[in-house]
């Protein structure tokens, strides 16, 4: 993960949502009391995360300077990438090969479309950034031997992460998030209205190009959902629970990117009541 992304916080919202995850409604109830809050149970932590989590993003938005249009847009995409991964939260590798009805297509396929389209929408931008700032840029498509410079992965190792186990390709995606985020938080408000070119005969600006991460992928991760719902995975309550604080948390980490100065200390302080809330937690269960 990159630093613009705090470890600390991210690991200590996975801990609670590996303890929270597999609860059932009846443990949700089990007796759990936060300061003046004693009737609501165990499901109260969510809330009470929830809400630490959007105070925080608040704190933090105060102590940065107002983001770019490009970094805006990609806390955009980072939120739609934050709820895809809620979505196949808990999600087994088996389970990611069903398929929903004779010939459509199973979750790991629909994810490895979306990772797919995710490196090919990183080679348009790229490439076309590349090409403006040396001033170079021309209409064609970028070649073969330019996509496969750009694209950070080998065909062989691309077929193997998307024929291999949903988990491998997870785990790659999130790096490549980052990346996508990271090297694109730098682009100027100029470069956002600079043409760019992929399969289409439309130029489409560099800024569009950035807006394409969060709607395909919010197209697709309703697909999921669907196909979940199709193979007898709908969410659970507390699924449903930890999709809410991935969002919160998405909101938080959109505050970073971009940002030269990062409060640590309220990042830490976050972390830290979520981690002690997690051990509270399991002594209870």
């Amino acid at each position: 993960m990159s630093e613009m992304f705090k470890a600390q916080l991210r690991s200590a919202i996975m801990d609670f949502s590996q303890l929270m995850l597999p609860l059932s409604e009846k443990d949700l109830e089990r007796e759990w009391i936060w300061k003046d809050h004693d009737e609501e149970g165990i499901r109260f932590a969510f809330f009470v995360t929830q809400q630490e989590l959007r105070h925080l993003a608040v704190t933090l938005s105060t102590l940065r300077s107002k983001p770019t249009p490009a970094q805006h847009t990609l806390s955009q995409y980072h939120a739609a990438y934050m709820d895809l991964q809620a979505a196949v939260l808990g999600i087994s590798n088996e389970d990611a090969e069903r398929e929903p009805a004779e010939g459509e297509w199973p979750l790991k396929r629909v994810y490895a479309h979306i990772f797919g389209t995710d490196i090919n929408f990183s080679i348009v931008v790229r490439y076309a950034l590349e090409r403006h700032r040396a001033g170079t840029w021309t209409p064609e498509k970028f070649s073969d031997p330019d996509a496969d410079r750009l694209a950070g992965i080998s065909d062989e190792d691309y077929l193997a992460l998307t024929g291999g186990p949903l988990d491998a390709m997870l785990a790659y995606h999130r790096g490549l998030h980052a990346a996508i985020v990271e090297d694109f938080s730098t682009t100027t408000d100029q470069e956002l209205d600079l043409p760019s070119t992929f399969w289409e005969e439309t130029r489409f600006p560099i800024q569009h190009r950035l807006h394409r991460y969060e709607a395909h992928l919010t197209q697709h991760t309703i697909q999921i959902d669907k196909t979940l719902e199709a193979i007898g995975q709908s969410p659970t309550e507390s699924k449903r629970l930890l999709r809410k604080i991935f969002a919160a948390l998405a909101e938080v980490e959109g505050t970073m990117i971009g940002a030269e100065k990062i409060d640590d200390a309220a990042i830490v302080a976050t972390a830290s009541s979520i981690s002690d809330r997690v051990k509270e937690i399991q002594n209870l269960l």
